[in-house]
């Protein structure tokens, strides 16, 4: 499949992205925290989304390089909202996943303009004490440079321990050879994070949405999936004994969301 790895410049800063599909529908993926630039995952995902292709044009987004001090969840919806306005793109379908759906949760109170319809997984609104005790340890292994134990307690926390254990070498091997700039990024990101509150905005919302989550998700907990629907009225749909890459794992997941996109 044709992958298109570009670039926006502004007045303040350049963002990559990249996109994939010819459909007359665009398709925005907003993914969660990476230890490494997501055009390295360009093709991977592109192939494991590639159902979406003819319906659909694709298009995910980077961060900004280098990530200013204090950077927020608020910034990376306001630059994913002009990287759009950039690319012509309104009224899309926005599919987050973990910090991703903090973003399109925050893009679409922010920008409803932008936002067809929502499908959020893996995600939540506000920060739990679970949560924060796992991102500080993220933090604080990213800050003392510790890159095999942060790779190591990061799968361990995203994945199921039988599908970690099936696929430990590729996973690992995926995460390996992060630049110090991309430690400073995932340490900015995490902060973002931890900071993030937007439960009290949920209402302004309107859109139709769709939650999905993991029952054993050990860095957010499904109660945080659970309120998010509620406040915005949207389908919930919860995968028993899957974590946090339900969106990974979950053999049907993508089926899912295609129907919701296109019904």
């Amino acid at each position: 499949m044709n992958v298109n790895i570009s670039n926006i410049t502004t007045s303040s800063f350049s963002m990559d992205y990249f996109s994939f599909g010819i459909g007359k529908t665009p398709f925005v993926m907003l993914p969660g925290i990476y230890t490494k630039p997501m055009n390295t995952l360009a093709h991977a995902v592109a192939d494991a989304y590639k159902m979406f292709a003819e319906q659909f044009t694709v298009y995910v987004p980077d961060r900004r390089p280098p990530l200013p001090e204090g950077y927020s969840i608020t910034d990376l919806a306001n630059d994913t909202a002009v990287l759009l306005d950039k690319l012509g793109v309104e009224n899309a379908c926005i599919f987050g996943v973990s910090m991703g759906g903090m973003t399109a949760q925050l893009l679409a109170v922010k920008r409803p303009d932008l936002v067809q319809k929502l499908a959020l997984v893996s995600t939540a609104s506000r920060i739990d004490d679970r949560s924060q005790r796992q991102f500080n340890k993220f933090l604080s292994l990213a800050k003392n440079g510790d890159l095999n134990a942060l790779s190591l307690g990061f799968a361990e926390a995203v994945y199921t321990k039988s599908f970690f254990e099936k696929f430990r070498e590729p996973i690992l091997s995926s995460l390996e050879g992060s630049t110090q700039e991309d430690i400073d990024r995932f340490i900015t990101l995490t902060r973002s994070i931890l900071s993030c509150s937007i439960y009290d905005e949920l209402d302004r919302i309107h859109c139709p949405a769709l939650v999905i989550a993991g029952s054993e998700d050990e860095v957010f907990s499904v109660q945080d999936s659970k309120d998010i629907a509620e406040k915005t009225n949207a389908e919930l749909y919860i995968y028993e004994g899957y974590g946090h890459a339900v969106y990974d794992e979950a053999p049907d997941i993508k089926d899912k969301l295609f129907e919701f996109f296109t019904k």
